[in-house]
């Protein structure tokens, strides 16, 4: 009977059945921690029990892990093409090279270093659907989010990245439980070919010759293939317990460098808490899965589509999650503002209050008056706006003086001056700050005569209108206006005389208009 502990959160927890071609083994991670159901006879019965399990547990995410003979290796040349070109070119490929009832995966590892630098591809396939099929079926029956189909050699190439001190040509040697010796074979980390040897029975410990005897001759393979440079001795990890390790050690092979790699002390190093006395490495290999979750290779996008769907409620979980702390967190800086803003208010009130009774216990304090404080303060702004707007006739005489200067056969006769408002300014004027005319101007009637006059009108009235145009060029000047002159030229007048007029003065009278603040 398969059984596990009970599961948590979709988000710490995954699964994972260790495939063999008569064997599996059910195996759980929850948290940081592996468990597993042991061994188990790959038959109806366990199906059975499998079926029931799925039904009981159906939303954790699963990794199917095969660990069979059933899978080639073709190192492949391919053009170097990309897109659409290169998706029909690698599936015409591996179609002709494996038919199309296999699972097959294509790996690019570099590309040629002349001629057309053509890519490197090695092809992976499993064949055996018979073994995987009806384990696959169940999980789609049941809903299950399958995660990935893998197989041993592409965990384990991830797995030797993490192995310090691998030569650049490596054979790595590892027992499953479900299967048997595998050898794995990598140059730099890249997976070159892999084989799995003969299947121990259960409880029978792996004797040492016969694992030998199985290294010597996939030694010999690999150099049919010329993948061993020529004279090089092979570098050979094997994955072994105490026991395993003591027996080889009195095992020699030329041109072979055995290192043997101590499971208990990986497991120690890994921190796997639940750890098993074994020669088999299936602990240390599926916690290097849970913990890296390598992507998948022979699952169908029909396969997956269940772990789509769990990858995309999770997210949308996520995305509300997200959202609602936002909101959260929106509402309660609101609601820190509004109690913010609500004490402001309140303090602001009680100076209001404060200021009103100061207000009125000083007003109480003042001495009677024959007028309301209302009155006095109004007379008092009156009071400040005349002596804001207090004028007198010191600019327009000095301005009328100086113009006089420069004219010293005009002599003044009387001179009128008057303050007040322009009737003509616009009301935007009556602003401080406004730009444009004046708020007020200042008017100043000059009566005068032309003094020596010898009895030439023409000469006078000439006189007469350069003084008044002296006065327009003046920059406080805005009009001057000639209100009459030494002889009166209208249509109406009477022009009147003697010889015997004796030349005397040329009165005119002009009018300016000075501008003030």
């Amino acid at each position: 009977m398969i059984s596990l502990p009970g599961s948590g959160s979709e988000l710490f927890n995954a699964r994972a059945l260790l495939l063999g071609a008569d064997r599996l083994r059910l195996f759980h991670w929850h948290k940081g921690r592996l468990s597993d159901s042991g061994v188990i006879e790959a038959n109806a019965r366990a199906r059975a029990d499998f079926k029931s399990y799925l039904a009981a547990r159906p939303g954790e995410p699963f990794y199917l892990l095969a660990d069979m003979a059933e899978e080639e290796f073709r190192p492949e040349t391919v053009p170097h093409v990309a897109g659409a070109d290169r998706k029909a070119l690698i599936g015409r490929k591996q179609a002709r090279l494996f038919g199309p009832a296999a699972r097959v995966y294509a790996e690019r590892q570099g590309r040629e270093r002349g001629g057309r630098r053509d890519d490197r591809l090695l092809f992976m396939a499993l064949s055996g659907r018979g073994v995987i099929e009806p384990w696959v079926e169940l999980l789609l029956a049941h809903k299950a989010p399958l995660k990935a189909i893998l197989s041993t050699p592409a965990v384990l190439q991830s797995f030797v990245r993490t192995l310090p001190g691998i030569a650049d040509h490596a054979l790595l040697v590892t027992l499953q439980s479900v299967s048997g010796w595998r050898q794995t074979f990598f140059i730099n980390g890249a997976l070159k070919a892999s084989r799995l040897g003969r299947a121990l029975p259960p409880g029978n410990p792996p004797a040492a010759p016969a694992l030998l005897a199985e290294i010597e001759q996939f030694r010999r393979y690999l150099s049919s293939l010329r993948l061993m440079p020529e004279g090089r001795p092979l570098d050979v990890y094997v994955l072994a317990d105490q026991a395993l390790q003591r027996a080889l050690e009195r095992e020699r092979l030329p041109d072979i460098r055995l290192h043997c790699l101590d499971i208990a002390r990986l497991e120690r190093r890994h921190d796997i808490k639940s750890r098993q006395p074994t020669p088999c490495c299936d602990q240390l290999l599926l916690w290097h899965l849970f913990r890296t979750r390598p992507a998948n290779r022979y699952a169908t996008a029909t396969e997956r589509r269940y772990a789509r769907l769990a990858t995309a409620r999770r997210a949308i979980h996520a995305g509300g999650v997200f959202l609602l702390l936002c909101g959260l967190i929106y509402s309660g800086l609101g609601i820190i503002n509004g109690l913010g803003y609500r004490q402001a208010a309140a303090g602001l009130a009680n100076q209001a209050e404060r200021y009103r009774a100061a207000r009125e216990e000083a007003s109480q304090r003042l001495p009677e008056t024959a007028l309301p404080p209302a009155a006095i303060g109004a007379a008092v702004a009156t009071a400040a706006g005349l002596r804001q707007y207090r004028a007198t006739p010191r600019e327009a005489l000095a301005l009328l003086g100086g113009a006089l200067e420069r004219f010293p056969d005009i002599r003044p006769a009387a001179i009128a001056w008057s303050h007040g408002p322009d009737a003509n300014a616009p009301e935007a004027a009556d602003d401080a700050g406004a730009d444009g005319p004046p708020r007020y101007q200042q008017s100043v009637t000059l009566s005068a005569r032309i003094e020596p006059f010898a009895g030439d009108y023409r000469a006078a009235i000439a006189r007469v209108r350069e003084f008044a145009r002296a006065l327009r060029a003046l920059a406080r000047v805005h009009a001057v206006e000639i209100e009459s002159l030494p002889l009166d030229l209208s249509p109406g007048a009477v022009l009147q005389g003697s010889d015997g007029a004796a030349a005397g003065a040329a009165p005119f009278a002009l009018k300016a208009v000075i501008g003030a603040d």
